[in-house]
């Protein structure tokens, strides 16, 4: 059985305390190789100066290249958003099934591992390993392992410190114009010369939240599924400028809205139930709608997106319901007339959101519901409760969403 580490970081960028971390550690447990997990970094949380996903991968690479126990893999980066680090272990374990992992995590974050998303599976996966850096209290780190190793956990825990490099560090010098290569490697120093990073005045080099937002849907969605949530994002855009919505925000929950569409059924329910969502009767019989919701967990849990009114946007974006604020309409109305959709009525539906949202909103709740009716299936009682809210309005003579 193959003997092979995983160290995850931002890497931003690779320096030689990673570099040094992962051979000792590795010559310590005879280990096969280790590999390098660039992590993806959720667009709420880059800096202004970040490295693009491309770059940080590009330079692990060319340490790698250097390294023979050192490999790299994308799978973070390309599985988008905050990745756990137990559904990477499993993902690799189910890759290599012959291999035993050793997880290599900083002294920081070693003695934080019990706190992480579903430790217990993690722990099973995986012998815990870290080693100490300069200052780093070891008497504390021993202390945690011998209490991990109480509770029956595999782990290990190197002594002799490190030198404490960092990413910081390097970025700091880079920014003044500094030589980094005693810190990165001639290879990684030409590279960040090379194209330009961690310069103080390369900010509006990097990619905007939307741009980010997009190559994680261009991963996790069809061919055909990435066109029709561009083409919502369009629409919802333009709609928005018509009615009066934050036209920014109806173009992110537009690219967002079927971020989970393509997903396996088995993993929507999974992350339904590690973050306590139960489905109504109605949607555990209609797997259909189950991306709506587990849509706006993987939004709000692992993405970070914080704004309310685009988790609700991606909520009810299938159903409506009733009191449904405005960015929801635009939503809800762009995912049944973007550029891409062919249905028969579209063109009807095309010429009521032009002239008023609540007139579209209410022709498509009716065609949702005939469509569910002919089919022998249930309503969804939120899509019913628009529909009724709808006609009671028109009814006691309500006011419409017309035009600005």
């Amino acid at each position: 059985m193959k003997k092979m580490g995983l160290f995850g970081g931002s890497f931003d960028p690779i320096h030689n305390g990673h570099v040094s971390m992962a051979l000792r550690l590795a010559q310590a447990l005879e280990l096969d190789g280790v590999v390098l997990m660039p992590t993806f970094v959720p667009p709420h949380k880059i800096r202004e100066n970040m490295a693009s996903a491309e770059h940080r991968l590009a330079m692990c690479r060319l340490v790698a290249e250097e390294h023979l126990l050192l490999s790299v893999s994308d799978l973070e980066l390309n599985r988008g958003g905050a990745s756990f680090t137990v559904d990477t272990l499993t993902a690799l374990c189910e890759q290599y099934p012959d291999a035993q992992w050793y997880l290599l995590v900083g002294a920081d974050m070693f003695t934080t591992l019990r706190s992480w998303h579903r430790f217990a599976d993690i722990a099973r996966m995986a012998v815990l390993c870290t080693i100490a850096r300069e200052g780093t209290d070891t008497t504390k780190l021993m202390a945690y392992a011998e209490e991990l190793k109480k509770d029956g956990i595999d782990c290990y825990v190197d002594v002799c410190p490190v030198e404490p490099y960092s990413s910081t560090q390097v970025r700091e010098r880079v920014g003044a114009g500094e030589r980094v290569a005693d810190l990165v490697g001639e290879a990684v120093e030409r590279y960040i010369r090379e194209n330009g990073l961690y310069r103080r005045d390369d900010g509006m080099s990097h990619q905007t939240a939307d741009e980010q937002y997009i190559e994680i849907i261009r991963q996790r969605l069809s061919d055909y599924r990435f066109r029709h949530s561009l083409c919502v994002a369009d629409e919802a855009k333009r709609l928005a400028e018509k009615y009066g919505a934050d036209p920014n925000k109806a173009y992110t929950a537009g690219i967002l809205h079927d971020i989970m569409k393509d997903t396996a059924k088995d993993a929507q329910l999974q992350i339904l139930a590690d973050y306590g969502v139960t489905l109504d009767e109605v949607e555990q019989d209609a797997p259909m709608l189950w991306h709506a919701r587990s849509g706006e967990v993987f939004l709000r849990n692992i993405l970070g997106v914080k704004d309310e009114e685009i988790l609700s946007a991606v909520r009810y974006h299938t159903t409506g319901r009733a009191g449904m604020s405005l960015l929801e309409q635009v939503v809800f109305t762009a995912d049944f007339t973007s550029a891409d959709r062919d249905y028969p009525d579209v063109d009807v539906m095309r010429s009521l959101a032009n002239q008023s949202l609540t007139a579209a909103i209410r022709y498509g709740v009716e065609y949702t519901i005939g469509d569910l009716q002919k089919q022998n299936r249930a309503v969804h009682p939120d899509t019913l409760a628009v529909y009724d809210e709808i006609v009671l309005s028109e009814q006691n003579g309500g006011q419409t969403n017309e035009p600005n």
